[in-house]
């Protein structure tokens, strides 16, 4: 089992035709969804995998709860974890893409009340086969729940993955740093891991978090690819070229190839492939949750591409 630690939050999706969306202007939106969001894109991706799958952490008694658990629900995603707090109310991410597939983000914090790792979570931590947790907080408590759940996973011998994404610039970032020191695994865009390590270079920035304790660090690179970096190895590998729809969901989407790639024993060639492709699976749809791609459209842009989806997606059909 494949846990997911926080960052449970419901997405909004509006595609709209351009921005800046002005006061009295009206513009017709092109595609509307509500469905799970934030780290669940990672569960969800990870699921289609076909690992299994549970993700841990708060919501609200509320619509907005109730459409996150029917997602992953109908994802085969496990559910038990998450705490239905009826004094909270479900944070809430309304994506706004335009026509570039750029996304603007308008979030409803959504009060949550817990505020530390639940005894719940922790023996459901040390039990299963990896942790993942991402950076975003926009609560007081978050930051401790997710140090707690890696440090735990760690004293259980549990592989931990962090990406610790943008921020959210309303709390101090130190953290991130701290949490870096706990992943086996340390998955972050360019902008991220100068902001950890003060170097522009991605290659160098790879070496200086590699030296904070993560077995294997990925930088995502967009357009650019992938740098792939363990202390013994560097791999840099171009992106797979296609027509960019929506950019919402490729990290996650990545991450979640990389945490599949990791567990299966994936050199770090045929990883960097794999994540390339699932990020560009992910930019030709639109939205995020249930619109992650399908191992079948995966395995397609990987044969595009010149790829083996038998030797990278062993034992995995469409």
């Amino acid at each position: 089992m494949i846990c997911i630690l926080g960052d449970l939050i419901t997405d909004l999706v509006v595609h709209i035709q351009r921005f800046p969306v002005s006061a009295q202007a009206i513009q017709r939106v092109v595609f509307l969804e509500l469905g799970p969001g934030g780290a669940t894109n990672v569960a969800i991706a990870a699921a289609r995998f076909g690992l299994e799958v549970s993700c841990l952490g708060e919501a609200g008694d509320d619509r907005f709860g109730q459409a996150l658990i029917e997602g992953l629900l109908a994802e085969g995603i496990a559910t038990e974890g998450i705490l239905r707090t009826a004094s909270a109310r479900t944070p809430v991410a309304i994506v706004v893409v335009d026509e570039q597939g750029e996304p603007a983000y308008l979030g409803f914090r959504g009060p949550l009340q817990v505020s530390a790792l639940t005894e719940d979570w922790r023996q459901r931590i040390c039990s299963c086969e990896a942790l993942f947790a991402d950076g975003w907080a926009d609560h007081d408590g978050v930051p401790q729940i997710i140090l707690a759940g890696l440090k735990q996973a760690r004293q259980a011998g549990v592989p931990t993955f962090f990406d610790p994404g943008p921020g959210n610039p309303e709390f101090d970032q130190a953290w991130h740093r701290e949490a870096a020191k706990f992943a086996t695994v340390l998955l972050l865009n360019e902008s991220e891991a100068e902001r950890l390590t003060g170097h522009a270079d991605p290659t160098q920035a790879a070496q200086a978090l590699l030296r904070l304790g993560p077995a294997l660090v990925v930088i995502k690179r967009g357009p650019r690819g992938c740098l792939i970096c363990t202390p013994d190895e560097v791999v840099s590998q171009e992106a797979i070229p296609v027509p960019v729809v929506d950019t919402t969901g490729a990290g996650d989407s990545l991450d979640a190839a990389v945490i599949y790639g990791y567990l299966t024993g994936l050199d770090g060639r045929s990883l960097a492939r794999l994540a390339n492709a699932a990020g560009a699976a992910k930019v030709q749809k639109r939205g995020t949750g249930r619109n992650v791609p399908t191992l079948a459209e995966i395995r397609s842009v990987l044969q595009r591409a010149g790829s083996d989806p038998d030797i990278l997606l062993p034992g995995r059909g469409g």
